[in-house]
């Protein structure tokens, strides 16, 4: 029986892979979506008539909507039916990703990604949800371990797969190639997907928590977006002066923090908060989080502006970029598949995470 009461069924290893057969493809293709154009990135812009400004936001708009509504999507989770709600991040994921591919203008582009994070932090937050549903907590690594090497795939592999993409058929067919395979994973969670009965529970949503969650993490990404940017009179420029030190950096870095800390007073006096903050009174679980970002800033990092340089600094084509990730593919892949089966077998995990850590720098 799951914390919240709910009976999870024994599965044995065939049921449980198709009944996260959908769950995974999502993933994969919400992933994929949020990196398959960074080798694009720089034809997407000189087509668009864009600047380096719109090039990061591109990517940027996805990740700032993901990261607001991944603990919203979660909160809904406790609200109504998980599976139909997984459903519906899928169709808003359809909808944008085929919205963005008929893009005209940088504006355009960015606003239908943004609409694209808001299905993408469903599929991420829900897919946790759904998996702990049914699978029991000692079987969960073996199949963490798989969700890890599909999201590494299609993390690492998503600028090969965008160089090919855009050597061949051009640059909108990178928002294209992922529908199908959408669909396709909205179909197997309708059919092979059947979530255990959960009793009802009266919840709240926090929406004073949402608004400066979003206020805080939006104020922060547009002043790192923006600062040490020369562009003037553009419409990606907030003001004349956004220099490391200016008064843009004191407003939105003060801003941020200011809603930061608001945010923390209202979660702590709500008796349904959107993120809990006492699970940061466990010591491993903030570890956790803070290996987590890590490891974003250094990967996600990489593959976005990596193949900047290579096709701008080094002439390379969107292909040649693509092709030079292949190395960090085959180690992801390895060591989240590996490292989540012998989670599952021997039980301890400590060790992995301290070796993965080391390589990481090592590899930085």
């Amino acid at each position: 029986m799951s914390s919240d009461g709910t009976v999870k069924p024994r599965m044995n290893h065939r049921q449980v892979l198709e009944a996260l057969s959908g769950l995974i493809l999502g993933m994969f293709v919400s992933m994929l979506a949020s990196t398959v154009v960074s080798t694009s990135l720089p034809v997407i812009i000189h087509d668009l008539d864009g600047n380096q400004t719109a090039f990061t936001w591109v990517v940027t708009a996805t990740l700032l909507t993901t990261a607001i509504s991944t603990p919203v999507w979660g909160k809904l989770a406790d609200l109504t039916n998980r599976k139909v709600l997984y459903q519906l991040a899928i169709v808003i994921f359809v909808l944008a990703t085929a919205a963005a591919g008929f893009s005209t203008n940088p504006e355009m582009l960015i606003a239908f990604r943004a609409v694209q994070g808001i299905g993408a932090g469903g599929l991420a937050a829900l897919s946790q949800v759904l998996m702990a549903d049914i699978i029991s907590p000692r079987e969960r690594g073996r199949y963490m371990g798989l969700f890890g090497g599909v999201m590494a795939l299609a993390t690492i592999g998503g600028p090969l797969l965008g160089g090919v993409i855009t050597d061949a058929w051009g640059w909108r067919w990178n928002f294209f190639v992922s529908l199908p395979v959408a669909i396709v994973a909205l179909i197997l969670v309708q059919a092979t997907l059947h979530v255990p009965a959960r009793p009802p529970k009266k919840t709240r949503i926090d929406y004073v928590g949402i608004v400066l969650l979003s206020v805080a993490v939006s104020l922060l990404l547009i002043w790192v977006t923006n600062a040490g940017t020369t562009v003037t009179g553009d419409w990606a420029d907030l003001a004349n002066n956004n220099d490391w030190w200016s008064l843009n950096t004191i407003l939105m870095v003060g801003g941020s923090t200011l809603a930061t800390v608001l945010f923390i007073v209202v979660e702590l006096r709500s008796a349904e908060p959107l993120i809990p903050l006492g699970l940061f009174r466990n010591r491993t679980f903030t570890l956790s989080v803070i290996a987590s970002i890590a490891t974003g800033i250094a990967m996600f990092g990489a593959s976005v502006f990596l193949s900047q340089y290579m096709q701008l600094a080094r002439g390379a084509t969107p292909t040649e970029a693509g092709l030079m990730t292949i190395p960090m593919i085959g180690g992801l892949l390895l060591s989240s598949i590996g490292v989540g089966a012998l989670v599952t077998k021997y039980g301890t995990w400590k060790p992995y995470l301290v070796v993965g850590s080391v390589l990481l720098i090592a590899g930085a």
